[in-house]
């Protein structure tokens, strides 16, 4: 996937995954698909992604398309090839199993998610960094963010540092989207939530 944005690639964000390869992570794209397994490395602005280490019986990445209602919706790759440019965010682990598959999806509760994504009714744009300084703010609070591709994300933020937003477990409950001691994600391909504890 090129999608023709190199020029405005987040330097710093590319060199933070960078520091990630070898790990487990989650990656939330653009298009509000979703993609599971070991950062192999990053070059010439595209990422690879190879199946997870450390966990039984997982052999392949896994994507999740962003229509939740196919039947059988995870699909296996041995590698995923992605553009930067089309990642929105990216969790690393520990997973004790992976967040994409269905012993994942049985493990979360539906009951305690929200049964329809809140969306703003009025969208505006600020200037990026009127919007870094109102965040910066909120250093050690929890909150919930909502991100292009239809992603939310719920937790206690840690740090903002060159447009870098790092999140970590939330420290109390509020409800429907943030559990104490998780970070939880809301998007198309989970319909009810998933909770990293």
């Amino acid at each position: 996937m090129n999608s023709g944005l190199h020029h405005y690639i987040n330097r710093e964000f590319a060199r933070e995954l960078k520091g990630l390869a070898g790990r487990n992570i989650l990656l939330l794209l653009l298009d509000g698909s979703a993609v599971f397994g070991r950062l192999g490395g990053i070059d010439e602005c595209v990422i690879s992604v190879l199946p997870a280490v450390g966990m039984t019986g997982v052999t392949a990445v896994r994507f999740r398309p962003p229509n939740p209602t196919l039947p059988e919706y995870d699909i296996l790759l041995s590698e995923a090839l992605i553009d930067l440019c089309n990642v929105t965010a990216v969790i690393e682990g520990p997973f004790i199993v992976p967040p994409i598959s269905k012993a994942c999806s049985l493990a979360n509760n539906p009951n305690n998610a929200p049964k329809q994504m809140m969306k703003p009714k009025t969208p505006y744009v600020r200037q990026q960094s009127h919007l870094l300084e109102q965040l910066d703010e909120f250093c050690g609070q929890n909150i919930g963010v909502l991100l292009m591709g239809g992603w939310v994300i719920g937790g206690q933020l840690s740090e903002v540092d060159e447009c870098v937003i790092l999140f970590g477990p939330a420290t109390t409950t509020a409800p429907y989207m943030i559990c104490m001691g998780a970070l939880n994600v809301f998007g198309p391909p989970f319909t009810g939530g998933y909770s990293l504890v």
